[in-house]
């Protein structure tokens, strides 16, 4: 076992190099993750083992539950509200790509039963990572919200479909399997997963709001995980599907401030738990196995991209949604990865030869739609961007010069003077000032910033920042003052750059939807520049 653990320590390495490498040439850190996982897993140089991998399954499945779990937001009845046609597009396009793949699959020679897991997984999307290209992007609109949602769905349909499927495709591997063995596979696949989401998420929303600190709400949700997790194991159970439902459960029922509590508190944890999940996941992939499936995986790809956009283009325009918008949405769909994994993974272990054969299209159509997709949702977003500034008249390019901020944060990770250039603007603009610094309400630097503050009658609030990291405080800050403009005093890189580090500050403009001003100060004096650059993020929200 410890031979395994370190194995998959420099295979995370290696896996976490290869994503920073990716994401500076703006490709998806997952397909690094992936490919990293395939060359040095089993199929590969085998630097980990099958048996190995067999040992960390449980490390995968409790990754894969924490990341449902956080897509269950965007399932929420909130989040469907807002954007009603995530749904009905959601709906048409799985059904479409489901019936499509499976009469191609069987058309070019494949069982029924590798057919119709392959028509179950289909329709699955990729929220997690159109949620990382969309905030990447710096777009915060109805549409970029909707399209998470829509794929928050997809994957929904898709792993309550693959609890009814998976009983059925094993009944038609094996002609001796009990038909009362499957129905029973199904409830307590499905429906169990169903009851124990729901449970879950009504036990958390109950009992989280009591919960003060993030470290201990953390610790709370991350409990209570595992013990689904220990549930399901015993009584086989849906782990995903349970984990997605007490995730939309828990943000429905919820109040608002703690549901946003809640989840920031998780996706903190978000990045390690992609690198596990994906790393682990991209091992399993058998490389061998892909010349074999070659015409069953290209049939998969080309029906899958077919019925995604037909599905959009019918559904998109029934809930309201523009047609050229729908046929934007339809390849917006593409991206498939994090459930689609999970449940290939889990067919390959149910049925080793025919679900191993699913397995590998699926993982296989993963890693081109992963390195693909999200470049074409770049580029649609960019698009979507132009044609809603056309229809404002070009209000929206202007909005970084029109738009007056209501509240603004200033934030820096030393004790400094706010200059007063900021506070006079504040005052013209009659904006609030929310000051993020380590010290106290009583220092004599804060003390200043309340003295003119109130000359120009504004208001004013100290917000403290203590042992948690810069970055970290100011996207906290951030979400509980929801400001419009964040102001950065940060300290100069020093040393030689790197490509594959960021600066905090740069960290924090990538993270945040709204425009932010980034100065650079002296580390050791703590005062800003006398001539400073700034940096200004555009704002798409």
């Amino acid at each position: 076992m410890t031979d395994g653990l370190a194995a998959f320590a420099l295979l995370a390495w290696l896996a976490y190099l290869a994503s920073r490498v990716l994401a500076r040439r703006n490709l998806p850190e997952l397909v690094g993750f992936l490919l990293v996982g395939a060359i040095l897993g089993p199929s590969g140089v085998e630097l980990i083992s099958s048996e190995e991998l067999l040992r960390l399954q449980p490390i995968t499945e409790i990754a894969l539950a924490v990341l449902m779990f956080v897509i269950g937001e965007r399932a929420s009845s909130r989040a469907l509200k807002a954007a009603r046609w995530s749904v009905s597009v959601g709906i048409l396009q799985y059904v479409l790509s489901g019936v499509g793949v499976f009469f191609a699959a069987e058309a070019v020679g494949a069982e029924r039963s590798v057919a119709l897991l392959l028509a179950a997984l289909a329709g699955a999307g990729a929220p997690l990572t159109i949620s990382h290209v969309v905030a990447s992007a710096k777009m915060s609109t109805p549409y970029t919200r909707g399209l998470v949602s829509t794929h928050a769905v997809s994957d929904a349909i898709a792993t309550t479909t693959f609890a009814a499927v998976l009983p059925v495709a094993t009944l038609l591997a094996n002609s001796d399997a009990d038909i009362s063995d499957a129905v029973l596979d199904f409830i307590q696949l499905g429906v169990g997963g169903l009851i124990l989401g729901i449970l879950g998420g009504l036990f958390i929303a109950k009992l989280g709001p009591q919960i003060e600190t993030s470290g201990e709400l953390l610790l709370f949700v991350g409990i209570h995980l595992l013990l689904g997790w220990a549930i399901t194991q015993a009584v086989e159970i849906s782990l995903p599907l349970a984990a997605l439902v007490a995730g939309a459960t828990a943000s429905s029922v919820s109040p608002a401030p703690f549901t946003q509590r809640l989840f920031r508190t998780i996706k903190s944890i978000e990045q390690p738990l992609y690198l596990l999940f994906f790393a682990l996941a991209g091992a399993a992939i058998h490389l061998s196995d892909l010349p074999g499936v070659g015409l069953l995986g290209v049939v998969y790809i080309g029906v899958r991209i077919a019925g995604k956009i037909v599905g959009a283009a019918i559904g998109g325009p029934i809930a309201g949604l523009p047609f050229k918008q729908s046929l934007r949405l339809g390849v917006d769909l593409t991206p498939q990865a994090g459930v689609a994994v999970g449940l290939a993974v889990l067919a390959s272990e149910s049925l080793p030869e025919q679900g191993a054969e699913a397995a590998t299209v699926i993982l296989g159509a993963v890693v081109l739609f992963e390195l693909f997709g999200p470049l074409l949702v770049v580029k649609n977003l960019g698009a979507h961007k132009r044609i809603e500034e056309d229809a404002a008249g070009g209000e929206q390019a202007l909005a970084s010069v029109d738009h007056v901020p209501e509240v603004i944060l200033v934030a820096s990770p030393t004790p400094m003077d706010i200059p007063e250039w900021i506070i006079t603007s504040a005052g013209r603009w009659r904006a609030r000032i929310v000051m993020l610094q380590p010290g106290f309400d009583d220092d004599d630097h804060v003390e200043r910033v309340v003295r003119l503050t109130g000359e120009v009658s504004i208001e004013f609030d100290f917000e403290r920042l203590d042992s948690e990291s810069f970055t970290g405080g100011v996207v906290r800050a951030h979400a509980a003052t929801n400001a419009d403009l964040v102001v950065v005093f940060s300290a100069r890189a020093t040393g030689p750059s790197s490509r594959l580090s960021l600066t905090s500050a740069e960290r924090i403009a990538r993270q945040l939807p709204c425009p932010v001003l980034i100065f650079p100060i002296h580390a050791a004096q703590g005062e800003a520049d006398r001539s400073p650059t700034a940096r200004f993020w555009p704002f798409s929200g």
